[in-house]
């Protein structure tokens, strides 16, 4: 087994767990909101971590959290050591993206960018980031869309693992 490899498999086992959080959203073509999300890492075999993702969001005014997108995929290790990320969304949308891992110390990010999309004819580009730092898994997500046209922030969020 290559060093790569063998790296991004420790990584999954760091992930592999139920993580939950609260962030903020929005976007130049939305209005800004609060969300909470629950994010599962399950690992498959030692080259893929399928995951499942269900956020509620509270718009902004609002008290009230209501069940908002749901996403399910996985995430492999490729033969050229880099990453893949699949997933399908509540509201039809497919997405793959590539990726790779990064260690610096501690902290370990992978970091993914958008290599195709399905059934979504508004959405360009996207980018997810995830930065796993003592116990705590930050995300974000960026994307460029038909009517923004500069990759630009849509959600930021910081999850704490409940359970392995």
């Amino acid at each position: 087994m290559d060093k790569n490899f063998s790296t991004a498999s420790k990584v999954f086992e760091h992930l592999e767990g139920i993580w939950q959080g609260a962030g903020r959203g929005g976007y130049p073509t939305t209005n800004s909101f609060k969300y909470r999300e629950k994010l599962v890492f399950t690992r498959r075999d030692e080259s893929t971590l399928a995951y499942e993702q269900h956020t509620e969001k509270c718009m902004e005014g609002s008290k009230e959290f209501v069940p908002s997108h749901w996403e399910s995929g996985f995430i492999r290790i490729l033969e050229n050591d880099e990453l893949e990320m699949v997933n399908v969304q509540s509201g039809g949308r497919g997405e793959v993206l590539t990726g790779h891992i990064e260690e610096t110390g501690s902290i370990i990010r992978l970091h993914f960018v958008s290599k195709a999309f399905m059934n979504d004819t508004k959405i360009v580009s996207s980018v997810r980031r995830f930065e796993l730092d003592s116990g705590h898994l930050h995300y974000e997500m960026e994307m460029s869309t038909t009517r923004v046209d500069q990759i630009t922030q849509h959600l930021i969020i910081t999850l704490e693992r409940v359970r392995k």
